[in-house]
């Protein structure tokens, strides 16, 4: 399995990974500024090879916006957390906060996942982890092998994501990081800012920012 980052470009932007083993899954899809570059550096990166899936780590807009053009170019199949799946295949203009970006999401087909689903990619297998708090149906991905977690904004290297939005949850989120804080972490790959080799630190660091 490699990891490659595909920054995001344009405000509001998350990050954005391309994780290539047997498949290839994109970890968010950023705000769809800028697509054509976006779709180039994907191309490029992957080759000759298809984007098999595209797995939105939560329903808002500045991770979401880029999924349906980018799916309609790749032919790739959307998959989200059960809780907002159906207002990212809606494009609900509030729950994604696109209004509040000044966006819009365009209505797609997306598959809900639940915790303990597994995204197969040869030699290593994502591992869904439900991460309600900074939204409803927020997710994490964890890779047993390598110990890399996909984070979202649920944990960030030095801090975790707002809880004032719609469908937010304080209380959810410091759920979230104590069942983080059982897994053993190595890399964490983040929604927004830098990577960190020591994922335990950054849950643990959530929380003490959280009070939990």
């Amino acid at each position: 399995m490699t990891i490659h980052s595909i920054n995001s470009i344009g405000m509001f932007g998350s990050n954005i990974f391309l994780v290539v083993g047997s498949k290839t899954v994109l970890v968010d899809a950023g705000s769809g500024v800028l697509l054509n570059k976006m779709i180039s550096k994907i191309k490029r990166t992957l080759k000759d090879r298809r984007l098999d899936m595209i797995v939105l780590t939560h329903c808002h807009y500045d991770h979401i916006g880029g999924a349906k053009a980018l799916a309609d170019e790749f032919g790739s199949d959307i998959m989200a957390g059960m809780g907002d799946a159906p207002y990212i295949a809606n494009g609900d203009p509030e729950y994604t906060a696109a209004r509040m970006f000044g966006g819009k999401v365009y209505p797609m087909d997306v598959t809900e996942l639940v915790e303990g689903d597994i995204i197969d990619l040869g030699d290593h297998r994502l591992r869904v982890v439900d991460t309600p708090g900074h939204t409803l149906g927020g997710i994490c991905l964890y890779d047993e092998v390598t110990r890399s977690l996909f984070s979202g904004d649920t944990v960030f290297a030095r801090g975790v994501g707002r809880t004032d939005l719609i469908s937010g949850s304080s209380r959810d989120l410091i759920n979230s990081l104590k069942k983080l804080k059982d897994l053993d972490i190595g890399t964490l790959y983040p929604g927004h800012g830098g990577c960190i080799s020591d994922g335990n630190k950054a849950v643990e660091y959530g929380l003490i920012m959280m009070g939990g």
